[in-house]
């Protein structure tokens, strides 16, 4: 793990005469507040009142949540006054804090205080959470392939200084504040991963590359390749690789276990790992190719958030199944109205082979019920229906338990990683049967495929396993998302670790209690 970014004390524990390069106020508008020197912090001096008021009156600002107002206070002072309000969300404060840090990354700011000494405990909290992990999103470098070199450029390490609330407990923030680094550094993970080009990160290098940093990290590590794959019947998985110039796909296993082995609960995550899709048979046309690279961005964020398991050392057995292929075309590839048989004995009739998450999925999903955990989350981009259902800034989710859906929306708004449920109503699996097989891959036209593809993956898993798919359609948005500033957002992470938090790790807490 990288140094710690950032320290927390309260701010009657101030030194005088302590210099910072920028000095952030984070002030919050209360009912009824209309005037500006309402909204200064208390223990600002006369001076700096008046140099604030003056720029407000200059500037005409309208006192709003998300305003903004930055100046030099000196030549080597950077200040910079925010306003929240109790209305403002997690995605809202992720943003906020993307605009807050990006001027002073431009300034080279090293040494930044952050006064939240007027918030309640829970509102410094969020904003601890979304101003850490910001700053590590902030520092992510991403792959470059050119020939020239750009030079050496020294590295930005800014240290965020918080002061806190005085009845907000110190160890309390210090946790927090880690955590979010952790998730953050799983997120760069994720966009490091998926903006490698598609020849750089095969499916045998991305293997490679997984086991390399698993026996780095202690992580369990299993690779059930093609020949393993064809001795268990694994039809769907293999429906798809058999197009490929190499036999370098298989299934990926992670494994996490707690120190108490006993008794414990068991979550197992699934992610697509597509590392180029060309549509197969049915060829993508070049503007829907473009990025396919990137279609191993649930593998990522499965493996992520296993790592995160072991590093904050969840009290539950993680197990993560990561599908690793390519889905190429060639003489060999499959075709529409081909019959293949999946792991767990059912037929499946090809439609379209574009749709290849879903046969990698089948089987993968099956591998995870056989388990029999207490809950399988899956991550994929697997739909542009949920692009088009939701957006690029949502992404779907389905599960096979309704009482799930408020756990969903709730991990959802609480990381900023915004997550909507769809229905998986049987009636809208009409469309899936076949005159010839147990169950057809998709439809050719029409219909919602986002729902269609959840029923079509809910084949295979088994009746008595909690599961949860997300449609990750914010896997990419143009200009960045919330706190993210690249268009690979390295989303799921954030929002996967809460989802099992409220899903799993709070019953486990409450058992302990």
């Amino acid at each position: 793990m990288s140094i710690r970014s950032f320290h927390v004390r309260h701010a009657g524990d101030v030194t005088p005469g302590e210099t910072f390069d920028a000095q952030v106020m984070i002030s919050e508008i209360l009912e009824g507040q209309k005037a500006w020197p309402e909204l200064l912090p208390l223990h600002i001096s006369q001076g700096d009142r008046e140099v604030i008021l003056e720029l407000v009156k200059r500037l005409e600002a309208k006192i709003e949540p998300g305003k903004i107002l930055s100046f030099d206070r000196t030549p080597l002072l950077r200040w910079t006054l925010a306003l929240v309000d109790v209305e403002m969300d997690m995605f809202r404060y992720l943003g906020l804090a993307r605009q807050i840090l990006k001027p002073l990354k431009d300034h080279r700011c090293r040494h930044i205080q952050v006064d939240l000494s007027a918030l309640s405990p829970d509102r410094a909290l969020a904003l601890i959470d979304a101003l850490v992990s910001a700053l590590r999103i902030q520092q992510f470098k991403a792959p470059r392939y050119q020939s020239k070199s750009e030079g050496k450029k020294d590295s930005y390490q800014p240290q965020l200084e918080f002061l806190c609330p005085a009845d907000l407990d110190l160890d309390r923030a210090r946790t927090w504040g880690a955590s979010a680094e952790l998730k953050a550094e799983g997120s760069n993970l994720v966009r490091h991963l998926v903006m490698q080009a598609g020849n750089d990160l095969t499916p045998k290098r991305y293997v490679q590359l997984i086991k390399q940093q698993c026996e780095k990290e202690g992580l369990s590590f299993e690779f059930i390749n093609q020949k393993k794959l064809t001795a268990m019947n694994a039809g769907a998985f293999l429906a798809v690789v058999q197009g490929a110039a190499h036999e370098d796909a298989g299934i990926v296993k992670l494994s996490y276990e707690p120190a108490k082995k006993k008794g414990v609960k068991h979550v197992c995550l699934v992610g697509k790992g597509v590392t180029f899709d060309t549509g197969g048979t049915n060829l993508k046309p070049a503007n829907y190719m473009w990025g396919m690279h990137r279609d191993m961005a649930g593998s990522a964020v499965a493996y992520a958030l296993i790592r995160l398991a072991m590093q904050e050392k969840w009290p539950v057995k993680v197990t993560a199944f990561l599908a690793i292929a390519e889905n190429a075309t060639g003489p060999q590839a499959y075709r529409q109205n081909d019959v293949v048989t999946a792991l767990n004995g059912k037929t499946i009739e090809i439609v379209h082979t574009d749709a290849e998450g879903r046969m990698l999925l089948a089987d993968t999903l099956h591998l995870a019920s056989e388990e029999k955990p207490d809950l399988i989350v899956d991550f994929a981009t697997l739909t542009g229906a949920c692009v088009a259902a939701i957006s690029t800034q949502y992404s779907g989710a389905f599960t096979n338990r309704a009482d799930y859906h408020s756990a969903i929306i709730s991990a959802g708004k609480t990381t900023g990683e915004r997550v909507w449920p769809f229905p998986l109503e049987p009636d809208f699996a009409e469309c899936l049967k076949s005159d010839t097989a147990d169950i057809k891959q998709c439809r050719l036209t029409g219909g919602v495929d986002h729902i269609e593809a959840a029923l079509f993956l809910k084949e295979f898993i088994g009746a008595k396993v909690p599961w949860i798919h997300v449609d990750l359609s914010a896997a990419e948005n143009s200009g960045g998302l919330a706190h993210v500033d690249t268009e690979a957002t390295g989303f799921g992470v954030r929002f996967g670790a809460q989802l099992v938090q409220e899903l799993i790790l709070k019953a486990v807490s409450e058992q302990v209690l």
